[in-house]
């Protein structure tokens, strides 16, 4: 079913006071192969240069302790989605993941004091990664770590927005923003791979709202965090040269970028770092215009074309 709904940009959309990391653990070396083995330490200290980065860009930087039972769990993106004072809990598409969201779940909970949502369909899976939010709507890729029920749950937790699933069967990405982004308020960076452009399609064909999609000749360079009025990206040299004279050209906002070169042997990306979080300091009173009777008509995805 379609959704049509009045909705403008939300004024917290994309700032941030709070990012949470997680500390790459030793085991994230057993990640690598033997052809391209990881060290460790590099991934720490790439991590690190992250961190400086997050700092400079005004955030309070929450660092929870690595855990060697989850070789992934550095990648806390895909933990939890966070659209204002609320956080959906996700449930990562591979079961070894899904004891990740305990700890974020507690320091979300606890220690930030969002309203947690939690995923009741059994048969649902979520990986923060494949959920892309415009500050107008919701893009959640269909692939690999997510499916419809958990499309559905995005649209569940955050009735306000139109949740727009977009189908990752014929790509080769890990998660729909390996392949996309925002790299402005109105702006959504999108690689020109053919995995790429079989999503850019879709955005065009479904988007609910005006965008001005950037092309980046690059799945690496077209991932990255937009963050109270900056843009973070990689570096020179991990980025086609074609790549950075677009971003010079098009990219007013103040730009910093770090390497992640060691960790993206594990097909990292950089906003798969980060959890950010906007947590207001006094509680605001929502006032909604929503009837009973329309409640099921909002809490719903828009259907795959």
């Amino acid at each position: 079913m379609t959704m049509t709904m009045t909705n403008t940009m939300k004024s917290s959309a994309f700032s941030y006071n709070y990012a949470i990391i997680c500390r790459v653990p030793r085991s994230f070396a057993d990640r690598g192969v033997t052809s391209n083995p990881i060290d460790y330490q590099r991934a720490r200290d790439e991590q690190a240069q992250l961190v400086d980065v997050l700092r400079k860009c005004s955030l309070n930087i929450i660092e929870l302790e690595d855990d060697e039972d989850y070789k992934d769990c550095c990648c806390v993106e895909d933990c939890a989605v966070i659209i204002g004072g609320t956080a959906l809990i996700t449930r990562p598409g591979l079961k070894v993941r899904q004891g990740e969201t305990k700890e974020i779940r507690r320091v979300l909970k606890n220690d930030l004091k969002l309203r947690i949502q939690e995923i009741n369909d059994g048969s649902a899976t979520l990986d923060g990664g494949d959920v892309l939010f415009t500050g107008k709507e919701i893009f959640v890729g269909i692939g690999k770590n997510t499916n419809e029920q958990g499309a559905q749950a995005v649209a569940e937790a955050f009735p306000e927005y139109v949740v727009v699933p977009l189908n990752m069967e014929k790509t080769k990405a890990l998660h729909l923003k390996s392949l996309c982004s925002m790299a402005g308020r109105q702006v959504i960076a999108i690689s020109s791979s053919q995995c790429g452009m079989e999503i850019y399609k879709q955005i065009k064909m479904q988007a609910q709202f005006s965008y001005e999609l950037l092309k980046l000749d690059s799945d690496a360079a077209a991932n990255m965090i937009y963050v109270n009025g900056h843009l973070i990206h990689r570096t020179r040299d991990e980025i086609p040269d074609v790549c950075w004279s677009v971003l010079d050209e098009k990219i007013l906002n103040p730009r910093h970028h770090t390497s992640i070169t060691e960790l993206e042997k594990a097909r990292v990306t950089l906003s798969s770092l980060v959890l950010l979080i906007h947590k207001e300091k006094r509680a605001r009173k929502l006032v909604s215009n929503l009837q009973d009777q329309d409640m099921d008509r909002y809490a719903t995805i828009k259907t795959l074309k």
